[in-house]
Parts: C-alpha cells; sequence; structure tokens
C-alpha cells in the first residue's frame, strides 16, 4: 500500500479502507498478527502495471531532450545516492554499467557478474542496487525490448534472485523483466516522447519523491542505460 497520489507499485495490493478498519479493530492491540497477515488472492481481480515495449525512439528529438534534461539534473544533485555515490559520480566517464549494456548483445557471463555485484547492493526493502537496475531495465525495454540481453541475462538469473537480495527486491526484478514497473515511472517514461521539459522534470520530480533515496536510484540507472545506449549507437 502507498499515500495518495504516489501510485502503484509492480507488487501492489489494494484494499478498502473499510476493510483494513474491520481487521485493526479485530486484531486490537495484537499488533504482530497484523504484521504477519496473509492474504488470500486466489479468484482476485489482478492488473499490471506495464511498459509498452520500445515506446522511446533512440531518433525522438523531444525524448533525447528530456532525458539530457534530466541526465543535467541529476548531476547538479550533491547528494549521495543509495550506492554511496553521487548521481554524478555514478554516471561519469568510463562508468562500469556502460560496458554491459550493448543493443546487438555482449558477454552473458560478464553481464551476469555485473548485476550480481549490483543486486542486493545497499540497505533496504528495495537495495539501491535493484532500484537502480529497475531504472536501467525500465530504459532498456522501452528503447530495445524484451530481447535485449541485460533483460535475457536477468530472466535466466531468476532462480537465484532469492539468494542476491531481498524478497521485495526480487519480486520487483522480475516484474522488471516482464516490462512491469511502478505506475509513477511508468507515466514518466510513457511522457518523454511527448511533453515539455518542464513536464518531464515534474513528472521526474514524483519519482524521485519514492523512498529515501528509491526514486532517484531508478532514475539515476535509467540515464545510465540511456547514455549507455546512446554512446554504443554513435560507436
Amino acid at each position: 500500500m502507498s499515500a495518495p497520489g504516489h501510485g502503484l507499485l509492480p507488487a501492489h495490493i489494494v484494499v478498502r479502507a473499510r476493510d483494513l478498519i474491520r481487521v485493526l479493530r479485530a486484531a486490537g492491540d495484537d499488533m504482530d498478527s497484523v504484521l504477519h497477515l496473509r492474504l488470500d488472492t486466489q479468484g482476485v481481480r489482478t492488473f499490471h502495471t506495464r511498459l509498452p515495449a520500445k515506446i522511446l525512439d533512440s531518433h525522438s528529438s523531444r525524448a533525447q531532450a528530456n532525458i539530457a534534461a534530466l541526465a543535467a539534473s541529476l548531476r547538479t544533485n550533491p547528494a549521495r545516492l543509495g550506492l554511496g555515490q553521487t548521481a554524478a559520480e555514478i554516471l561519469g566517464t568510463g562508468a562500469r554499467w556502460r560496458d554491459f549494456i550493448r543493443p546487438s548483445g555482449g558477454e552473458p557471463q560478464r553481464i551476469a557478474s555485473t548485476l550480481r555485484a549490483l543486486i542486493g547492493r545497499g540497505a533496504g526493502t528495495t537495495p539501491a542496487g535493484d532500484d537502480f537496475l529497475v531504472g536501467m531495465l525500465a530504459c532498456i525495454w522501452s528503447m530495445q525490448g524484451q530481447c535485449a540481453p541485460l533483460i535475457r541475462a536477468l530472466r535466466a538469473m531468476a532462480p537465484e534472485l532469492e539468494t542476491l537480495t531481498t524478497t521485495t527486491g526480487a519480486t520487483y526484478l522480475r516484474a522488471a523483466t516482464r516490462g512491469e514497473f511502478g505506475s509513477h515511472l511508468l507515466v514518466w517514461v510513457r511522457a518523454l516522447p511527448q511533453v515539455s521539459r518542464a513536464r518531464a522534470l515534474a513528472l521526474a520530480e514524483r519519482v524521485a519523491s519514492h523512498g529515501a533515496t528509491s526514486g532517484y536510484d531508478a532514475l539515476t540507472g535509467f540515464i545510465a542505460a540511456a547514455e549507455a545506449v546512446r554512446d554504443h549507437a554513435g560507436s
């Protein structure tokens, strides 16, 4: 569950307020039972916050301008993100993230090795490394689609994700390989080819507001992937 206006997450359960109040009243002072609720979702209506594949054309001048505007904004942010560096440091020339995002392919073992070093890195229910990777996957999915080497490599690692990160982090990463992302991130990505610079930055601020650094980590991952794709396309 999230506060009003924060959007839906890939693994999101919507509970009517009156139903939650009834459960809390029944629990009384036994908060331990509330914290360990199990929900039977069999037969309930489900929905997915899915991002259309390849909706960002690398030749879309407006999308690229909006991505560049966010990149410039992130680089001026002096705060250290969840990965222990500023966005400018993470996105710096020669950053390791550029080396394994190759639209035409890459060494599967090298990609998997880099992913293992990133997944689960940092504290939190969703570690910063996972948030960063979710942002990268949103970019790759929207630019290259489900057959991108990075997405294929992460899918192959699905059985070991639970040993690398938290249950929530693993759930988010699996969802991302299916093109499912939080609605706040999805809305921003879908808007990139259509909205003004000011609107794109405003929507990015909504993404950034999630968690202590989760939103910023995801946005930085998106920019890291976008710039890697651009660099490889130009080489």
